[in-house]
């Protein structure tokens, strides 16, 4: 009787990932470079520990803003250090001339 009870649990969680993998995939693009991550704007207050430190396209400038339950970057500086280095600055200007060329 047990080895029935394990078949139809495997069975069931077997069905189960067929589902789910025969949806299609509609998730959002993992972002991964950091200086292009948004802030959480759904949250309202931020405590000091889950305020986050990000890059502002806006201002080309890092600054604290949004939430994060986990830190892109320990400070104001390693952050600036990072999303201001030539590497970054270039990809943010290829990304804008995509965005204007389509």
């Amino acid at each position: 009787m047990a080895n029935f009870s394990q078949l139809r649990i495997t069975i069931g969680f077997c069905v189960i990932l067929a589902v789910i993998l025969e949806q299609p995939f509609t998730a959002e693009a993992v972002v991964r470079d950091a200086c292009q991550t948004a802030p959480n704007k759904s949250v309202w207050l931020c405590s000091p520990s889950t305020l986050g430190i990000f890059f502002d396209p806006e201002t080309q400038r890092c600054r604290y803003m949004g939430c994060s339950n986990r830190k892109l970057f320990l400070t104001l500086e390693d952050c600036e250090k990072i999303c201001n280095n030539p590497r970054h600055i270039k990809r943010r200007n290829q990304a804008k001339a995509n965005e204007t060329s389509h």
